[in-house]
């Protein structure tokens, strides 16, 4: 695509980054120093950040002035840093509006495979950034990358990342393509772990689904299932609640969750591939200091790989398979 700014704009522009734009640029201090980062301001009052080293994982949002993502006390950290045992992933996670668990664990520990799994923590590879007008005269802001989760004598899983947005379209589109490169089936777990916090996330906060049913992870959260959709107030001692919901398929299959935010007047969509996509989990962890809620669409149960192969609802990719999977995250202002 061809760097123009699009009409009517460009009889009064000389450069569309006077507009919109993403730019490069590098962290110089901290945990995180070296590690590349990607400013996106779509022009019409959404700004993230995406972090190429990082899983291509999305860190910062904020829409119209209103902070989106929760943050946890790592702050910036690169993924040299992780720690794959057990628990370890929780010392390297930075939070942020989306991070990405998998490729061959998502959930709970088991053996050789912490929490999360690894994809989160590797760095893309031929990445690149293009912005211009497409086919339909609209500028488009595209950013790609392919990372790698592989071993000798192990797995061969790649996967192709493409992140979009466009002037005055305030959405964010991410694409996976994640392909089996092995001659061997290989187990594909993979949830998207979109986490919101304050001023966003607080207890006035409205949810909105087309219907469905939902279940309790633990006790407590069995015993809280008839507020599932309200956030308390921040406590010391909050112990994390998770709930699955079975969100109808649309008929273009696909799934979608909302939720609003009356104070502030920013709400979000999250729209998803229905396919491949087949649970959702809601977390919500209202705990003082910490405080934060996840909206997670996945393939996963979170008992962890060992348990969804044992019931059989674990995902086969084929030898030289590809799967797809396709999420949106549509942000508005009322």
């Amino acid at each position: 695509m061809i760097q123009l700014p699009p009409q009517p704009e460009r009889d009064w522009i000389g450069s569309m980054e006077q507009l919109a734009g993403a730019r490069l640029v590098t962290l110089a201090e901290g945990t995180g120093r070296g590690d590349r980062m990607v400013l996106v301001n779509n022009g019409s009052g959404l700004n993230f950040t995406i972090a190429p080293d990082r899983g291509m994982d999305l860190v910062e949002c904020a829409f119209m002035g209103v902070p989106l993502a929760f943050r946890t006390p790592v702050g910036y950290s690169s993924g040299t840093r992780f720690e794959p045992a057990g628990y370890g992933w929780l010392r390297n996670w930075q939070g942020g509006l989306l991070t990405t668990a998998g490729l061959r664990n998502a959930g709970n520990p088991n053996g050789e495979f912490g929490l999360h799994g690894r994809i989160s923590n590797s760095p893309a590879e031929s990445f690149g950034i293009e912005e211009g007008l497409d086919d339909m005269g609209r500028y488009r802001i595209i950013i790609t990358g392919t990372l790698r989760e592989a071993a000798m004598f192990g797995e061969n899983l790649r996967m192709r990342r493409t992140i979009s947005t466009g002037y005055q379209d305030n959405s964010i589109h991410l694409v996976d393509e994640i392909t089996n490169c092995n001659p061997q089936e290989e187990v594909l777990q993979i949830l998207y772990h979109c986490n919101f916090g304050y001023p966003f996330a607080t207890p006035e906060m409205q949810f909105t689904t087309n219907g469905g049913s939902i279940t309790a992870r633990t006790p407590k959260a069995e015993q809280n299932i008839n507020v599932w959709n309200r956030l308390e107030a921040p406590t010391p001692d909050y112990e994390e609640e998770c709930f699955f919901h079975d969100l109808p398929v649309d008929d273009a299959g696909r799934r979608h969750f909302s939720v609003f935010n009356p104070i502030c007047g920013v709400g979000v969509e999250l729209d998803f591939s229905a396919d491949e996509l087949s649970n959702f989990v809601q977390w919500k962890n209202c705990q003082t200091g910490n405080y934060a809620l996840g909206l997670e669409p996945c393939n996963v149960s979170l008992a962890g790989r060992a348990a969804d192969m044992a019931s059989g609802k674990a995902r086969i990719l084929k030898p030289y398979e590809t799967m797809n999977t396709d999420l949106i995250l549509r942000f508005h202002q009322h």
